[in-house]
């Protein structure tokens, strides 16, 4: 997956996590401009979770995720979490995010498109979690 934007200079890139990430494929990956990519490790499972901190508040109005280069690596949905530094697997799966996605293929294809973010939900964000339960 392929995360970024606009806002990629205020994200503090020494406070970047992901959980179950493939080391070969890191959550830095997901933010670089080239077609790096962040994948999760197969070994464990396909779940990831990406927790981005910013070096001052932003508001966030979109989201662009890509796909791999393989169709089978697109996250069918994602849930998107605000504030919940310490937030798990298991809290990710079971916790009402800020806002869900579902992620038609077209979407993550190529450019992707910008999804829009509940923009009232979004307007002082100082930390990002995004769960990817699936690819």
């Amino acid at each position: 997956a392929k995360l970024g934007g606009p806002l990629d200079e205020f994200i503090d890139m020494s406070l970047l996590e992901c959980l179950n990430q493939d080391e070969a494929y890191p959550a830095t990956n997901a933010f670089s401009g080239d077609d790096a990519y962040l994948a999760s490790d197969k070994g464990v499972d396909s779940e990831l979770l990406v927790k981005v901190q910013f070096r001052q508040p932003i508001k966030l109005s979109g989201i662009k995720i890509l796909a791999g280069p393989e169709d089978a690596t697109a996250p069918q949905s994602i849930k998107v979490f605000q504030g919940k530094d310490h937030i798990g697997f298991a809290e990710a799966g079971d916790e009402e995010p800020t806002q869900e996605l579902v992620l038609e293929p077209e979407s993550v294809q190529r450019d992707g498109v910008m999804l829009p973010m509940r923009f009232v939900k979004f307007q002082c964000v100082r930390s990002l979690q995004i769960y990817f339960p699936d690819s």
